[in-house]
């Protein structure tokens, strides 16, 4: 499309534009010589610096504050930890060796709660929550069994429980049972207890661990090859590390004060009463569980009879509102009309009650017929028998007559 014939303005947008304008070349600049400061040091200043001011950032001065509160603390636990004696406790109350730790445990959760999840193991005796100075639950609490052997079964299965939508977290009372032991709160504790599914980051970061470790170990490979006279001192270095890991575990300890109970049975001569005391406590927790289960059974009976006392003023009460009712009927002409109902329904009554009465007496008075009728039916048979008997006999006179008349021809 050519653009001739179009104004003049639009034709001035299609025209080139002029030439750049060419600028002449650039020189080229010679290179500085960069040399050392060697050569100047004679014209530097001779006298002493003043001191430089210090100067601490942000994230310098959070941590320095942190770690002033933290050793802070640490002194002032160091205080309680010397002070603190489990054993003269005054809320420390009942047998240790009976006692289970629940921790983890939701703020809205009760102690009849409590007591009624952890009473599927064995009977409690006491239960005790604890709260801080303003009243409120510090989310731990303390149940004492009647029985150790329910302790043990309490501490194996009810662990991870859920109560009020949390799981709750079980161990043995440790602070009166493990020596040297101290509280979360003084820096001691059990540690994390469960522990869920590790994340990705963590996983990616134990692998590289487990990498490391690996090439570590094929390091001592190699150097015990090169070295086989020293296996046997390394074995027994494993060996001591083993055992000092053992004794520090809680769990242990507890394993070897049961064997040793069980061994001081064995040596005493009045281990069997022990035993015997047992199967004793064995059966009065029975006995207290059938008290239990009728206390129980005996309060659904109140709740049954009052619910029963319920209905029944209930009932009462709508029986008023009827009377009420009718009564409001009975004043209008409605009321009226009721009552003569009831009047004809009286009338009614009564007349079919006479005609009963008339219908009993016309079947008495049939019966009566048929009783004389069986009657007359009799006399007419013991007639009818006293007659064959006595033509009978007419007949054996007559035939002795004959008898006689012919004897006395002949």
């Amino acid at each position: 499309m050519s653009a001739q014939g179009l104004p003049a303005h639009i034709l001035a947008l299609f025209t080139p534009r002029p030439p750049p304008q060419q600028l002449p070349p650039q020189p080229i600049k010679r290179p500085v010589k960069i040399t050392g400061c060697a050569e100047f040091v004679e014209f530097l200043p001779k006298e002493v610096p003043p001191p430089r001011e210090a100067w601490e950032s942000p994230l310098e001065r959070k941590q320095r504050k942190l770690k002033e509160k933290m050793e802070k603390h640490k002194e002032e636990q160091k205080k309680v930890i010397a002070t603190y004696e489990p054993h003269k406790d005054p809320n420390a109350v009942g047998d240790p060796w009976k006692t289970l730790f629940v921790a983890r445990i939701s703020y809205d959760t009760t102690e009849k709660k409590l007591k009624r999840e952890f009473e599927v193991f064995g009977s409690i005796k006491r239960v005790r929550m604890v709260y801080d100075q303003k009243g409120k639950p510090r989310g731990y609490a303390f149940i004492e069994y009647e029985h150790e052997r329910d302790l043990k079964n309490a501490y194996k299965q009810g662990d991870g429980k859920k109560i009020d939508g949390r799981r709750v977290m079980v161990d043995v009372e440790r602070g009166r049972t493990v020596e040297g032991w101290l509280p979360r709160r003084l820096g001691g504790g059990r540690g994390p207890g469960r522990v869920g599914k590790p994340s990705k980051k963590k996983l990616k970061k134990m692998a590289a661990m487990e990498g490391a470790k690996k090439t570590t170990e094929e390091e001592k490979k190699e150097e015990k090859e090169k070295d086989p006279k020293d296996r046997y001192r390394d074995r027994e270095k494993d060996r001591d590390k083993e055992k000092e890991r053992g004794t520090d575990r809680p769990k242990d300890k507890d394993r070897e004060k049961d064997r040793e109970k069980d061994q001081g049975r064995d040596k005493d001569p009045g281990g069997r009463e022990k035993e015997r005391e047992k199967d004793r406590d064995k059966d009065r927790g029975d006995k207290d569980r059938e008290k239990e289960r009728g206390d129980k059974d005996r309060e659904k009976d109140r709740v049954d009879k009052d619910r029963g006392e319920k209905d029944r003023l209930k009932d009462k009460e709508k029986a008023k509102e009827k009377a009420k009712d009718d009564k409001d009927r009975g004043g209008g002409r409605g009321g009226e009309k009721d009552r003569e109902r009831d009047r004809g329904d009286k009338d009614r009554g009564g007349k079919d009650k006479d005609r009963e009465k008339d219908r009993e007496k016309d079947r008495e008075k049939d019966r009566e017929k048929d009783r004389e009728k069986d009657r007359g039916g009799k006399d007419r048979e013991r007639d009818r028998e006293h007659r064959k008997r006595d033509r009978s006999q007419d007949r054996g006179g007559d035939r002795e007559k004959d008898r006689k008349t012919k004897k006395a021809r002949a």
